[in-house]
Order: structure tokens, then sequence, then C-alpha cells
């Protein structure tokens, strides 16, 4: 019996590369047209809490870990927070070590240019991230009711003061200072 030769033409790196390149080039265009139409969602939920001009931040775990070993840990986060001069939706990831707290690390962007899989994953904490700004909001609510009342009280101190320095006419004259 004679071994049968193979008659299947061998493929080269050099045109499994151009294959694989070409390929890649037409899947690319299909990944940044699902990726953009993605993002319009976001802009969307992004304009809507902008529109409610909350001005506080919350932020919900999206996953992470601990070795309690080492000490190092990691998170991968979703949030609504502000980012240089404007609010919005944001990723981050951080990690760090218990031990050595001034060796974290982390790294932030607003959600839509943050990395596609950390983007993905985030997704289904959105309904999460919407009741910690709830939470938030109501308990910044009470934090502020609170300052104010102690900020009426130090007001009315001073206002006190000054009718009592003007009936003694010892009113600070802030014009003598300059």
């Amino acid at each position: 019996m004679s071994a049968r030769q193979n008659t299947t033409p061998q493929v080269t790196p050099i045109q499994r590369t151009e294959a694989a390149y070409k390929q890649l080039a037409k899947t690319a265009t299909s990944l940044n047209t699902a990726s953009d139409e993605f993002g319009k969602f976001i802009d969307v939920l992004d304009a809507s809490l902008q529109r409610l001009n909350l001005g506080i931040s919350a932020w919900v775990t999206i996953t992470g870990g601990e070795d309690s070993q080492s000490g190092y840990w990691w998170s991968r986060d979703l949030g609504y927070a502000r980012t240089g001069h404007k609010w919005g939706i944001s990723l981050r990831e951080c990690k760090g070590n218990i031990h050595d707290p001034e060796g974290d690390d982390s790294e932030e962007w607003f959600f839509n240019e943050g990395p596609r899989w950390l983007r993905i994953e985030a997704v289904g904490k959105m309904p999460d991230l919407l009741e910690a700004l709830l939470k938030q909001a109501e308990d910044t609510i009470k934090k502020i009711k609170t300052k104010t009342a102690q900020l009426q009280e130090i007001t009315g101190a001073i206002v006190a003061a000054v009718q009592e320095l003007r009936q003694e006419g010892e009113e600070p004259d802030a014009q003598k200072a300059e």
C-alpha cells in the first residue's frame, strides 16, 4: 500500500495574515456601527440625568475582588460623576493594596469613551446606579436640611452681634480696614 499524499494546498502564514486582516477590516465596520448604536442610548440616559442637575455622584460596583493574604484589591465600577467640568455616566477601574493606600490607582472614563468590553459589562448595573443616585440624593437632602438649621443659627448670631454693635456705636466699618 502506498501512503496517500495530502492534496490540500498549504496556506502560508502570509496568506492567513492577509485573509484575516481583510475579514477584520469588514468586521471592524460592523463593530463600530454596533458600538455607535449602543452609545446613542447611553447619550439619551446621560442627557436625562444631566437635565436633573443633581450635582451629586454615586458609584456601583460592576465586579471586583480582594486577595486577603496579599491585600491586593480591584474593582470595576459604573457611576454618575463629574469628570473635568462635565457631569456624566462614567466607568472606572480601580486597584490597590490595603497595606499601601497611597499606591491605589484609578482610571475613569465617560461611559462612551471607556473600553467596549467594560461598557458591555456595565449595562446590567444601570438600574443599580439609578437607585444609588436616588439614595445619595435623599441622603444629601437630609444633610442639607441639618446644615441649613446650623447655618441659620450661625447667621442669627452674626445678625444679633451686628445689631448690638450698631446700638453701641461700634459697628465694624469694612472701609476702615482697607
